[in-house]
């Protein structure tokens, strides 16, 4: 049985939280999170009676962290883009989004987190605490009735999924490239340098990641030291934010930095003032 103990969804509000049995696996619906990984949060569970049980990091019962993102068909995203309430009162949820959970950032997702409860938890209430060293944290609650409750396989047409089909739908690691300006410009080019890769004596291999392909290009290259990137809005004007050409490197290279950076209007004037920062 999974159980969806709370759905915090991009709005960070609770919906419902559920009930389980001891030795069922439940998901944790954690909110917008940028650093929850299985291998930093640490799960407490206090249950009715008794004492806590915690789960340290790379516990086999933390089964997935995995972020889940909104269908970019779905109304919250059209409505918002298009200036138009296609489903009722769209605009006014996209808009919380963007003012109270994101910040303004046009990526969106929700944090699940799957765990298998002790099989040992007696009937009542018991609470969920997921921290890391980050500064982040979930609480949650949930009600344990009668029974003995099992893992979930994850079953699929394909069979069930291990652990490493659920780490394989895990972030891996990688570099955020942020930008700020006084002025926000139509397009940006920035070459960035890295070690050299796994074709020329290094590792990794880079692989540039755009979060929202629906509002901007991004088209890049690597000499296997070098990157480049050049990001262009996807319709002929320029993004409303800042905040919205970001993107990531990822593909296990390291040392990346920036060395130059190429603003510029629609008009091909050039805009100061850009930099960048790598994260």
């Amino acid at each position: 049985m999974l159980s969806i103990l709370v759905v915090q969804g991009c709005a960070g509000t609770r919906t419902f939280h559920d009930v389980a049995r001891a030795g069922d696996t439940v998901a944790v619906a954690a909110g917008w999170k940028q650093t929850f990984l299985r291998n930093n949060i640490t799960v407490t569970i206090t249950p009715s009676t008794g004492i806590p049980i915690v789960y340290p990091p790379n516990n086999p019962a933390i089964r997935a962290v995995a972020n889940l993102y909104p269908d970019p068909v779905s109304s919250i995203i059209v409505s918002m883009e298009t200036g138009q309430d296609l489903t009722t009162s769209a605009q006014v949820y996209g808009s919380y989004v963007m003012s109270n959970i994101t910040g303004g950032d046009k990526e969106w997702w929700q944090t699940a987190v799957f765990i298998d409860l002790p099989s040992t938890l007696p009937v009542g209430t018991a609470s969920i605490n997921i921290s890391n060293p980050y500064g982040e944290s979930v609480n949650s609650t949930l009600q344990i009735v009668d029974g003995a409750g099992k893992p979930n396989t994850f079953k699929t047409t394909a069979g069930p999924l291990g652990i490493n089909d659920l780490a394989s739908l895990e972030r891996v690691s990688h570099f955020t490239i942020d930008f700020a300006g006084g002025v926000i410009p139509y397009a940006i080019q920035i070459d960035l340098s890295h070690n050299p890769d796994v074709d020329h004596g290094g590792t990794g291999r880079t692989y540039v990641i755009n979060p929202r392909g629906d509002i901007k290009n991004v088209t890049w290259s690597d000499n296997g030291s070098s990157l480049r990137v050049v990001i262009t809005p996807a319709k002929t004007q320029a993004l409303s934010s800042m905040l919205d050409y970001k993107f990531y490197v990822a593909g296990g290279i390291a040392n990346l930095n920036v060395l130059s950076i190429k603003a510029v209007d629609s008009n091909g004037n050039s805009v100061s003032g850009v930099t960048a920062s790598v994260d």
